[in-house]
């Protein structure tokens, strides 16, 4: 059990935390959302004793109360150890036997080799004794859970000899992950688990965590993730915590038929009290009814107001403009092969690109997704093949790493201003990027200092320049809050020309895809309809959807 009781916290006079109350169960499953800033990292640092509250408390009893595991966005580890040893370093007795079983195998041997039967013995004995305790601490169900976590989240049985050193940032993050699941502590807090996952890793770890057997507390803005995962929702914002039992798609029905209700029933006692000091004011003045206007003020002044409805908050305004209407057959992809030394990640690949068509890109982590974005963009040219774009198309790309595309010594308005197309005024430059969130001074930060919203969205914003009659876009989604991903979804199915996006944000999938191309061993594979679509035909989800759904790229280009 979770007991938060009484919880503030400020920033520098800004109240994050107003005096939050929740009650959480042994089993329970919270999701916990609200807009950026909200303080929902600060609520899972304070539970997990990592800072501290400026009032209140935070209780954890019965079975959360075994252990408390926190994985922060940046999680990383980085200790000189292997993967597996990294792993067992989470249960210090039982890698000590395991080290020391290691370590006797070898003296085992050199013993047998010297005929040393008097140390032979000693040795073999130790071996029993060492065998018999790691069997008493479950080291072999523990082996067998570290195997199944790691293989969950995508590492290789060749990985479990590598140094954790050795590991790009995103794999970092896994290995975190892994050590945190394996523990399986009473009570898991979760700050944004999915972020550096690929789509098989992700779906894996869904199942996993739907399954666990204690207290979960997660961040993520994953949606996907959150209705598959969590039963119950609490919302912060402004400081204020509210609870909804359901899931995130649950809280945001139930979210919206409560402004909805707060709204009507806030407008009705604005009309009521319009309606009576209108009386009180005509009937003021006369003496007869003098009395009577006096008792109704009085009730007014008695009446508990309901508080005003809050603002929405600024949302962005997304257009995609394809200008003039794009040819029937916007790009030809023929044989394109590409490798990096030794490493072929694509070979052969042919695939057609037409008007109308949204065609997600999925595939593993590095399995070459961005690669191919970048030769379709003109930036990277393949080994071999050829593609052909159709006169006069213009191609907007959206790189998935912003310094691709960003110079981040500029200001926002001075990098808008330098990729634009003459007849952009600097007034007309700065009510584009109003659309975008950034007024009044906001346009004169430097790119160096925004956030990775920040920056996401100053992409978009430059992708309305001029139109676009193809667009390429590299995990668009990442940064976005969830209101922002919604206009980016609108605005893409309204779009009028061609897109080919990679994305692990599997609402985005299955509401804006027309085609699914999955990228696996070099080669592209297409699939028609969304996600879900996509995964009836592989026969991962069951469905009606029939085989003859799939057809393979090279088919298509011919």
């Amino acid at each position: 059990m979770l007991r938060i009781s009484h919880l503030k916290k400020s920033y520098g006079g800004h109240e994050v935390l107003k005096d939050v109350s929740l009650e959480i169960g042994d089993r329970d499953k919270v999701a916990l959302v609200g807009p950026n800033g909200a303080g929902k990292s600060s609520l899972l640092k304070i539970v997990a004793g990592m800072l501290d509250a400026d009032e209140g408390s935070v209780r954890v009893q019965g079975e959360a109360s075994r252990d408390t595991a926190y994985l922060p966005q940046d999680a990383g580890v980085r200790s000189g150890r292997t993967l597996w040893d990294e792993m067992l370093s989470s249960f210090p007795e039982l890698q000590a036997a395991h080290a020391e079983l290691t370590g006797l195998e070898t003296d085992i041997a050199e013993a047998a080799t010297d005929g040393d039967s008097d140390k032979l013995q000693t040795l073999i004995d130790r071996q029993g004794t060492l065998l018999e305790r790691f069997e008493q601490l479950g080291g072999y169900a523990v082996e067998a859970e570290v195997a199944k976590v790691l293989a969950g989240l995508g590492f290789r049985s060749e990985d479990r000899d590598k140094l954790t050193e050795a590991f790009s940032g995103g794999w970092q993050m896994r290995i975190a992950l892994a050590k945190l699941l394996v523990r399986k502590p009473g009570l898991l807090l979760l700050d944004e688990p999915t972020n550096h996952l690929d789509l098989a890793a992700c779906e894996w770890l869904e199942g996993y965590l739907a399954e666990y057997p204690g207290l979960i507390l997660v961040v993520s803005h994953d949606r996907y993730f959150l209705d598959r995962v969590t039963g119950r929702t609490i919302e912060l914002d402004a400081g204020v915590a509210t609870d909804y039992r359901g899931n995130y798609s649950y809280y945001l029905a139930e979210s919206a038929r409560r402004r909805a209700e707060h709204k009507a029933a806030y407008d009705r006692q604005q009309k009521y009290i319009a309606r009576q000091v209108a009386f009180i004011n005509a009937t003021r003045a006369n003496a007869a009814r003098a009395a009577l206007a006096k008792s109704r003020e009085r009730a007014l002044e008695k009446l508990e107001r309901i508080p005003a409805p809050k603002p929405e908050p600024p949302r962005i305004t997304l257009r995609l403009a394809s200008g003039k209407r794009a040819p029937d057959r916007i790009l030809t992809v023929e044989g394109v092969a590409k490798a990096f030394g030794k490493n072929t990640v694509l070979r052969g690949l042919s695939l057609n690109i037409d008007r109308g068509d949204r065609i997600a890109l999925v595939g593993p982590n590095g399995v070459g997704k961005s690669t191919l974005l970048r030769i379709l963009a003109g930036l990277d040219k393949p080994d071999k093949g050829k593609l052909t774009l159709a006169d006069d198309v213009s191609v907007g790309y959206y790189a998935q790493d912003q310094s691709q595309t960003l110079d981040e010594a500029l200001s926002v308005v001075d990098e808008v201003l330098a990729h634009a197309p003459s007849g952009w005024s600097v007034e007309s430059i700065r009510g584009l990027l109003a659309r975008f969130l950034f007024t009044q001074d906001d346009v004169f930060k430097l790119i160096g200092a925004l956030s990775g919203g920040e920056k996401s969205r100053l992409s978009l914003a430059k992708l309305l320049l001029r139109p676009r009659q193809l667009l390429l876009l590299d995990e668009p989604t990442n940064h976005l809050d969830v209101p922002s991903k919604d206009e980016l979804e609108r605005a893409l199915n309204d779009y009028a020309g061609a897109v080919i996006f990679s994305s692990h944000d599997r609402f985005l999938l299955d509401r804006v895809a027309t085609k699914v191309a999955e990228l696996e061993n070099g080669k592209l594979r297409l699939y028609h309809g969304g996600w879900t679509a996509y995964r009836e035909t592989k026969g991962d989800l069951p469905g009606p959807l029939a085989r003859e759904r799939v057809e393979a790229a090279s088919t298509a280009a011919a």
